[in-house]
């Protein structure tokens, strides 16, 4: 099953350096697609998230030279290898007493196979077919203070929702020594979107237009549309922040 993708990666209206960057790299059964958000508020942001764009375009070509293809699990394990040693670098690039860092969301497909790796709130969400509809669904879970194990058995909803720490980061890249991604894998299924984005795309879309988009999208095919559509929407919404998406889908 071959995989195509199409993105976008603007700097929005408000900004006037864009601090995201999306890569795609892809050849037959196999892709690799990034979004990354370098952490606005912060030094140089920007030149954390490229520092991903650099390892994971290295890494991509390395592939190229090899010989013969690694399985599935053992390229999972590499990738993460590579975010950690980018975050390291980072990190350590990084004068004493600043903060650099950048949220990333990665896929990976490999034949039937995907993997998604993540840190931050950029999110990846799948479109699939269901019995009855089209399921959406997120396949990320955002690093943010409120969704921390043990938090909703200590607080109440109303709590949570009102807290001064509620949407702050927890894990990113290049903000400290150490550093841990989540991993997600799963099987492809024939008929399928995903869609890589940066929080500049989904917090200034109108409620369930971004469902709505990727369940169209699924018909149609048409990735190009429904990206100038997305990004449409959140200029009319005037584009605050970064705006990056990638749609990824196989070839029919």
């Amino acid at each position: 099953m071959n995989v195509y993708g199409e993105g976008f990666c603007d700097a929005g209206i408000r900004r006037s350096i864009n601090q995201d960057v999306i890569a795609m790299y892809q050849g037959g059964d196999t892709g690799l697609y990034l979004v990354s958000d370098g952490m606005g508020g912060h030094s140089e942001g920007e030149r954390a998230s490229r520092e991903l764009l650099t390892a994971c375009r290295q890494w991509w070509r390395k592939r190229q030279e090899r010989t013969a293809e690694l399985d599935f699990q053992e390229n999972i394990s590499q990738l993460q290898e590579v975010l950690t040693r980018a975050s390291r670098k980072i990190w350590e690039e990084t004068p004493k007493g600043e903060i650099c860092g950048a949220t990333v969301v990665l896929l990976w497909i490999q034949e039937q196979n995907y993997g998604l790796l993540w840190a931050g709130d950029s999110r990846c969400y799948l479109a699939e077919p269901g019995v009855f509809r089209t399921s959406v669904r997120q396949l990320s879970e955002d690093d943010v203070w409120e969704n921390q194990p043990g938090l909703r058995g200590r607080l109440s909803r109303k709590e949570l929702a009102v807290h001064p720490n509620r949407g702050k980061l927890v894990r990113a890249a290049g903000v400290s020594e150490q550093f841990e991604c989540r991993v997600r894998t799963g099987y492809l299924r024939k008929n399928f979107v995903f869609a890589l984005c940066s929080d500049g795309v989904y917090k200034y879309l109108e409620p369930g237009k971004l469902s709505a988009l990727l369940r169209k999208t699924l018909r149609s095919g048409d990735c190009g549309r429904a990206l100038e559509e997305m990004a449409g929407q959140v200029y009319e919404n005037h584009a605050p922040d970064n705006l990056s998406c990638i749609l990824v889908k196989p070839l029919r």
